[in-house]
């Protein structure tokens, strides 16, 4: 947030419910002053964050991978390809691999705040996956995240200072985090499709 927004947004709530005050009494002054607030929370809320995530990375840094994936990685094809796209032009012992597994949940249990299931069920995936690249020649670490995808990677990295982002999506290539991470990542980003 820039200096100058929080003096502009208590002038967009005071200066309507000023002008209330003087028109119209408290009533009305009352009644602009609430009406501005709730316009305010509107907009707060329906505003997209384009600050960038991660740090860039530096030349020197050992290659870190961050595989972001909301499907376990099992069938040999999308094991293969992610460990091809791992490798790619690496040795792998000098990468340090981490799978990351959104926690997706429903309405009704994220209203019921039932956060359990969904993060029983995004560990399962994450060790099905590990287990699976393991297997293929691949050693990795695993995260659940948040349920958001963008949010989970913004989390991560705040921890895990990638050179790399992979985003692995079945039958999407038009994905809106893909696009999202495209243009907020300092990180390189590669978005893998598994058809």
């Amino acid at each position: 947030m820039k200096s100058w927004q929080p003096p502009a947004i208590l002038l967009a709530v005071i200066f309507p419910a000023a002008a209330g005050f003087a028109v119209g009494g408290p009533g009305l002054g009352i009644s602009i002053a609430g009406l501005s607030l709730v316009a305010l929370a509107v907009v707060a809320m329906l505003v997209v964050p384009r600050d960038p995530i991660g740090r860039k990375p530096h030349p020197e840094v050992a290659r870190r991978l961050l595989v972001v994936t909301t499907f376990p990685i099992e069938d040999e094809r999308s094991i293969q390809r992610v460990a091809d796209e791992v490798r790619l032009g690496f040795d792998e012992n000098d990468s340090e691999v981490r799978i990351l597994t959104p926690a997706a949940n429903t309405l009704l249990r994220r209203w019921a705040t039932d956060l359990e299931r969904s993060r029983d069920r995004a560990q399962r995936d994450l060790v099905v996956s590990v287990a699976s690249l393991t297997l293929a020649g691949v050693e990795a670490t695993a995260r659940v995240g948040d349920e958001d995808l963008v949010q989970a990677v913004e989390d991560e990295l705040a921890t895990f200072n990638a050179t790399e982002v992979f985003l692995l999506t079945r039958g999407s290539p038009d994905s809106p985090a893909a696009d999202q991470l495209r243009d907020r990542l300092l990180p390189r980003f590669h978005h893998v499709d598994l058809r």
